[in-house]
This record gives structure tokens, sequence and C-alpha cells, in this order.
């Protein structure tokens, strides 16, 4: 702006009436661009990651891998802030099943009876975080390669051990 107006000053009355009107065309397209950026980036949109999504044990990188897992299941729905995950894992016949719902808004809250927990996005990553005394576990949910890899990057900390996983999971196109 400051430049424009440098110019306008430079530009005596004697000028040309056109070069003001190119002046005056240049303030307008420059203001209406500025508004434009600020308009896409208030409208940006986080991830969805609604989906059901199946463990690819080739692509995970599991350091605690539960014993006789022989595949795992996420379903997640997710609407606005709300999310809810319902996790299967599963040994040969038997399914072991946990869900939770959170709220990506970052505040603390109490989950499950036993755990604090909190939902927020960064970026593009949504931080799940659950903890309680002598425990605690962070994933960051993202997409992978496409919007049909989902990732689960999990950093526990507690007993029996802690570990770092990179759990790798495959859009379920058939549902």
């Amino acid at each position: 702006m400051r430049f424009m107006r440098s110019m306008e000053n430079k530009i005596s009355r004697k000028e040309p009436v056109n070069i003001r009107i190119m002046l005056n065309k240049a303030k307008i397209v420059l203001v209406s661009v500025v508004c434009l950026v600020f308009l896409l980036a208030s409208f940006a949109q986080k991830p969805n990651f609604t989906g059901t999504w199946v463990l690819n044990l080739n692509k995970s990188i599991l350091e605690s891998h539960p014993e006789g897992l022989t595949s795992s299941i996420f379903i997640i729905k997710q609407e606005g802030d709300g999310f809810k995950l319902t996790r299967y894992h599963i040994f040969g016949e038997k399914k072991k099943k946990i869900s939770f719902t959170m709220t990506s808004d970052g505040k603390t809250r109490s989950l499950k009876l036993l755990f604090n927990g909190k939902l927020e996005w960064k970026e593009d990553t949504l931080v799940a975080s659950i903890w309680r005394k002598n425990f605690q576990n962070i994933v960051n949910y993202r997409f992978g390669d496409s919007q049909d890899q989902f990732i689960a990057d999990e950093v526990y900390n507690g007993n029996p051990k802690s570990h770092h996983n990179l759990w790798v999971f495959d859009r379920d196109k058939s549902k």
C-alpha cells in the first residue's frame, strides 16, 4: 500500500488519467487477493479419517507386536470435532474390542473412568493423548501416501514395556 501511495504522490495532476485509473485498479486487485487468501485459510478443512481401516502388517513397524495378533481393524467415525474409534485386534478367531469417543478441541477430559485424555489437531495430524499415573499413550493419526492409507504413530510409556509402534492401515473399500 505504501508503494501505491508513493506512486500516487509522484503522479502529478497533469499526468494522464489512465495512470491514476491503473493505480486504482491495482489497489482493488491487491485488496481482493489479500481477502481471498484470508478466506481460503479460514475455510481450510482438516482431514476426515472416517472409514474402516485394515492393518497392513507388511508396512507396519511394531516394536511391540501383541502375541498372536493376526489382524487389526479400526472403524472411525469423525464428524466436526467428534471422533469415535472402535478398534478390533484379531487373534485368529478371537476379537478384542476397544472403543472411545473424544472431542478434538484440545481440552483434557476423563476417559473410560480411569484415564485423562485429550484430542487436538496439529496441522493435518490428529493427536490423541491418554494418560494416568505411570501410563502415557500418544497416538498421531494421519494419512499416509494417499487418503487410502492411514497411519497411527503410537508412543507408549508404561508397563509392561514402553514402545513405539507405527501402525499402517489400508482403507477397506468394500464397505
